[in-house]
């Protein structure tokens, strides 16, 4: 349906001939469209399906979730290729360097103040 601005009011057989003309070849009719927004897709809308290869075929990236032993036991994730190369590693292993250095030190500050602690008692 086409909407052409009206200029003036008059009967329609006084229209121009333009505004009679029959729709364009630009905007085809659709054959077996549903109307916009119903949720049903025509035969031409639905997408074709490929078939994807089996998964054996496939080359799969691999998670790995461990417990690093040497922090607490803090989760790491790891993500590897197919060849074995590290992809992404959560938390990376810088942070858990700094992680491992705090916990270093901090185990040493303990004992310490621990040893002092009992000097202090035994020199009373």
């Amino acid at each position: 349906m086409s909407i052409y601005p009206v200029s003036e009011t008059g009967s329609p057989a006084d229209a121009p001939a333009v505004a009679r003309r029959a729709p364009s070849s630009e905007f085809p009719a659709r054959a077996n469209s549903a109307p916009p927004g119903s949720g049903t897709l025509s035969v031409q809308e639905i997408p074709s399906r490929t078939p994807t290869p089996p998964a054996a075929e496939t080359a799969q990236d691999e998670v790995q979730v461990q417990r690093d032993s040497e922090s607490n036991g803090q989760i790491v994730i790891r993500y590897v290729d197919k060849s074995g190369n590290l992809i992404l590693q959560i938390p990376s292993s810088q942070v858990l360097g700094l992680a491992r250095a705090l916990e270093r030190t901090l185990s040493q500050q303990t004992k310490h103040r621990v040893a002092n602690a009992g000097e202090n008692t035994r020199g009373k």
